[in-house]
C-alpha cells in the first residue's frame, strides 16, 4: 500500500493488515499505532481547526485545538509507556539537547513580574514536550512517517482549492480587505504554508517509480497551489518557494559527478550562463522590491529599528514578549534623533512582530537564544540529509526562508509543522534503528523516567492552561456589549477577566476605554500603563493622554501624546489631540496650538478618510477663528 510507505520522507516501510515489516502486530499495538495516528492528523490539521466559539480569536482558537490534542497524546504515551516500559525508546542526539535547552533559557530570562506572555510560555513548553513524545512515536513506529507526509501534502491540496474558491468568490475570507485567505488571517500566512507543503510534495512525486496515489496526490498539491500562489502577492513565500523546490529537485535529479564533468567540458558557457542569471535574479529582486515598495520599505525599517533594539541587550535579550515595548522605545528614539529620512517617517508603523523571526528572537531571546535555535535548525537539516528524508528537508528549508520576512513562528500551526518536519528529520530508518536499539536498552530506565516526565509536564501545562479557554468566551460576550457601546454592562464582563487576560493589550484597551466612557479615567489609565509594556501601539497614549486631560493633568497628557508623535510621527491624530489639548482654557498656548494646526493641516495621511477630512475642516475653523 503506497499510502503506507515512507516515501517522500526517506526509506519506504510497509504496513498491510497486522504485518509491519517482518513483526507481526498484535492487536494491542494496531490499537495503539491507530491512536497514534489520530492524534497525529488531528495536529496536523490545526489549520482547519475552529472550536466554534471564539469567533474573533482565530489563532486562539486553533492554539486550543493544539493543546487538547497534545493533552491526549501526552494521556497515551504516558499510559504506554506505564504498561510497556520494556518497549525500545528513542536513542539520545545533540539535536535532542536544544529544545530543552531553548526552554531553560526562556524560563530564566523571563519577566514573571510583568508575565507579559503566559499563553505562549505554555505553548512553547507544549511544543517542546511535543518535539520528545513525537520522537518517541516515530521510533517506534517509523511506518508513520509515510502516512504524516502524505497528510500534510493533503492540508496543502485542500488550502489551495480553498483559496482558489474564494479567488473565485464561491467561499469567503477571513479577513475583510484581502479576498484570499484560506483558512488563515491574511495572505501572507496562508501563501508561506502553501509554500513549505510544495517542496514535501515535490519530493515525493520525484521519489515515485510508478503513477500511485502518493504521486496524484502530489501532482494535485503541486498544480493547485502554483495557480493559487501568485494571487496571495507574497515575496516571501515566492522565494522560499522557489530555492527550497529547486534544492530538492538538485538532490533528486543531479548527478553530482556527471555535473562536474559537464562543467569542466563547458565551462565557458556555464560562465556566460551564471553572469546571465545573476542579471535575472538582480532585475527580479529589482522587480520583487518595486511590486510593493512601501510595503518593503517598512519591512527594512522593521529589521532596522529591531537591530538597533538588540544592540542594547545583546546577550541577555528583552526575554520572552518583550519585543513590542522595546522596538516601540527603539523607534521613537531612532524618530526623535532626527536621523531618519522622510521615506521611513512614512512607512513606520508599530507591529506586533519584527517580520524576521531571527531577530525577534535574537531581541527577546538574545545573541545565546538565537545561536542555539539556529543551531538546532541547523542539526535537524544535517540528520535529515544524512537519513535521504530530501521532502522533509525541503519544506524545514522552505519554512527556513520564510521566516526571514514574516512572522510564522507567531502561529500556532506553523510550529507543529516545524515539529512534525524536525522529527521525521532527524528519524533513521528501521534498520538503523534496529542497531541503535542495543544502546537504547542501555539507558533504559533513565529514558523511561524522563520520557514518562515529559509525558506528565504535558498534562500539566493543558491543565495549568484550562481557564483560558473560558476567559475567552466571557471576552467575546463583553465585545459584543463594547461593539453596541455598553459599556457599563460590557465592565461587569471585563473586570473579572483581568487576571486571566491582563497579557493581551487588545483586551487591556477595550476594558480601558470602556473604564473611559464610564467616567472612570484613573482607573482606565492603570489599565494602559500596563499596555503599553505589552504593546507598540502608540493608540495606547492617544488614550491615555485623553483620560489625562479630562482629569485635569494637561502637563502629563502632553507628555504622552508627543511621545506617541515620537513613535509614528506622520500620523495626523496625535497633532489633532493636541490641538484640542491646547485650546484648553486652563492650559492654552497659542504658539503650540499653531504648530500643531499646521501639523494637521500640512500632514499627509497615508489613506485619505472621512475622518482625516474633519480633523482637517476643525483645524481650519479653529486657524480662522482663533487669535493665535
Amino acid at each position: 500500500d503506497d499510502l503506507a510507505t515512507g516515501k517522500g520522507c526517506g526509506r519506504s516501510y510497509l504496513f498491510g493488515g497486522k504485518r509491519y515489516g517482518k513483526k507481526i502486530l498484535t492487536m494491542k499495538e494496531l490499537l495503539k499505532l491507530g491512536v497514534y495516528t489520530l492524534l497525529g492528523t488531528l495536529l496536523l490539521s490545526a489549520p482547519f481547526a475552529g472550536l466554534g466559539m471564539l469567533s474573533t480569536h482565530l489563532v486562539t482558537e486553533k492554539t486550543f485545538w493544539i493543546q487538547l490534542i497534545a493533552l491526549f497524546l501526552s494521556a497515551v504515551s504516558l499510559q504506554g509507556l506505564w504498561l510497556n516500559p520494556s518497549k525500545g525508546l528513542c536513542p539520545w542526539t545533540y539535536v535532542d539537547i536544544l529544545p530543552l535547552s531553548l526552554l531553560g533559557l526562556i524560563l530564566l530570562s523571563y519577566p514573571y513580574s510583568i508575565h507579559p506572555e503566559p499563553e505562549k510560555l505554555l505553548f512553547i513548553g507544549q511544543m517542546v514536550v511535543l518535539w520528545y513524545l513525537l520522537r518517541q512515536v516515530f521510533h517506534e513506529y517509523p511506518v508513520l512517517i509515510g502516512y504524516f507526509s502524505m497528510f500534510f501534502i493533503a492540508t496543502g491540496l485542500i488550502e489551495a482549492i480553498w483559496g482558489f474558491r474564494q479567488l473565485q468568490g464561491w467561499a469567503y475570507s477571513n479577513h475583510s480587505l484581502f479576498r484570499l485567505t484560506g483558512s488563515f488571517f491574511n495572505p501572507g500566512p496562508y501563501s508561506g504554508y502553501l509554500a513549505i507543503t510544495l517542496p514535501v510534495a515535490l519530493g515525493i512525486l520525484l521519489e515515485q517509480s510508478k503513477r500511485n496515489m502518493p504521486y496524484y496526490l502530489s501532482m494535485g498539491c503541486i498544480g493547485t497551489a502554483i495557480v493559487v500562489l501568485p494571487a496571495g502577492m507574497s515575496r516571501s513565500a515566492w522565494i522560499a518557494v522557489v530555492v527550497s523546490c529547486a534544492w530538492v529537485y538538485a538532490l533528486y535529479r543531479l548527478d553530482r559527478k556527471q555535473a562536474a564533468t559537464r562543467l569542466r567540458q563547458h565551462k565557458r558557457w556555464y560562465i556566460i550562463g551564471g553572469i546571465l542569471g545573476g542579471i535575472l535574479l538582480l532585475g527580479g529582486s529589482a522587480s520583487l522590491y518595486t511590486l510593493k515598495k512601501d510595503s518593503a520599505d517598512g519591512r527594512f525599517l522593521m529589521w532596522k529599528i529591531t537591530t538597533k533594539a538588540i544592540q542594547k541587550q545583546p546577550i541577555t535579550g528583552t526575554s520572552l514578549g518583550g519585543f513590542p515595548a522595546a522596538y516601540a522605545e527603539t523607534q521613537a528614539e531612532y524618530m526623535a534623533s532626527g536621523k531618519a529620512t522622510e521615506q521611513e517617517k512614512l512607512v513606520a508603523g508599530c507591529p506586533e512582530y519584527a517580520f524576521n523571526e531571527y531577530l525577534q528572537i535574537g531581541l527577546e531571546q538574545g545573541l545565546v537564544g538565537l545561536a542555539l535555535f539556529i543551531g538546532w535548525l541547523g542539526l535537524l537539516f544535517y540528520k535529515g540529509i544524512k537519513n535521504k528524508r530530501y521532502a522533509c528537508c525541503g519544506g524545514l528549508m522552505s519554512l527556513a526562508i520564510f521566516a526571514f520576512s514574516s512572522y510564522p513562528l507567531q502561529l500556532p500551526e506553523f510550529w507543529v509543522v516545524l515539529i512534525f518536519l524536525g522529527v521525521m528529520s532527524v528519524t533513521p530508518d528501521k534498520d538503523e534503528i534496529r542497531e541503535n536499539q542495543a544502546e537504547s536498552n542501555g539507558h533504559r530506565w533513565g529514558k523511561q523516567i524522563f520520557f514518562m516526565g515529559i509525558a506528565i509536564l504535558g498534562i500539566g501545562l493543558f491543565w495549568m492552561q484550562k481557564d483560558h479557554y473560558k476567559a475567552y468566551q466571557q471576552w467575546n460576550k463583553a465585545q459584543m456589549f463594547y461593539n453596541n457601546k455598553a459599556y457599563e454592562a460590557a465592565l461587569e464582563v471585563y473586570e473579572p477577566l483581568y487576571p486571566l487576560l491582563k497579557h493581551k493589550p487588545e483586551f487591556l484597551f477595550e476594558a480601558a476605554q470602556s473604564l473611559s466612557k464610564t467616567g472612570q479615567y484613573e482607573k482606565a489609565n492603570e489599565y494602559l500603563e500596563r499596555a503599553v509594556l505589552l504593546s507598540s501601539d502608540p493608540m495606547l497614549y492617544y488614550v491615555m493622554a485623553k483620560n489625562e486631560q479630562c482629569l485635569g493633568e494637561y502637563r502629563q497628557a502632553e507628555k504622552h501624546l508627543l511621545h506617541a508623535i515620537d513613535i509614528l510621527p506622520e500620523r495626523i491624530y496625535p497633532y489633532y489631540l493636541l490641538m484640542n489639548l491646547y485650546t484648553e482654557p486652563s492650559y492654552f498656548q497659542p504658539a503650540k496650538l499653531k504648530m500643531a494646526i499646521d501639523s494637521v493641516l500640512t500632514k499627509k495621511p497615508k489613506v485619505e478618510s472621512s475622518a482625516i477630512k474633519e480633523m482637517k475642516e476643525k483645524a481650519r475653523s479653529m486657524l480662522n477663528n482663533t487669535s493665535i
